[in-house]
């Protein structure tokens, strides 16, 4: 019974194609109507090592600047668990109750890697954790879903 139907459904391709023979019918008042076959799909690659020329000035109003590198050792100022901030706000910020007003400052990761960050009050109560901006956990290396346990000192 398969073998009947499979060659059945082959004898009606070959019939809607315009048969087996050389010419499959499907540009000849086939698949496309009589029409031309369409035109080539061509993709243009860029050269080897990437582009020649960068505009700066375009570019520049679309990176956010990062903040001030740290020049003293800074104040530890605890621990926090941190989950992702609002993904829509650019830059490197932590939204934390260890802070009571906006200042440069650093994270420190549970693997030792370290990042500058904007430090900003998030009017929480002490120990309901902090929100790390999306750029933040990038620059950490960090699953955008995981809930790591923040070092956070103040460079103010």
């Amino acid at each position: 019974m398969k073998r009947a139907i499979l060659a059945f459904g082959l004898l009606s391709l070959g019939a809607c194609t315009g048969g087996f023979g050389g010419d499959n019918g499907l540009f000849s008042g086939g698949l496309f109507g009589g029409r031309d076959a369409p035109e080539p799909l061509v993709i243009e690659t860029p050269p080897v090592g990437g582009p020649t020329e960068v505009d700066t000035a375009a570019t520049a109003a679309l990176v956010p600047a990062a903040p001030a590198a740290p020049t003293g050792e800074g104040q530890f100022i605890g621990f926090s668990v941190t989950s992702l901030g609002d993904a829509t706000q650019p830059g490197l910020w932590l939204e934390t109750p260890l802070v009571t007003e906006e200042g440069p400052g650093r994270v420190v990761a549970e693997d030792g890697r370290t990042i500058v960050v904007t430090l900003r009050p998030s009017g929480g109560d002490q120990g309901s954790g902090s929100r790390l901006s999306l750029a933040g956990y990038q620059a950490l290396g960090l699953n955008l879903t995981a809930l790591p346990t923040l070092t956070v000192i103040s460079d103010a």
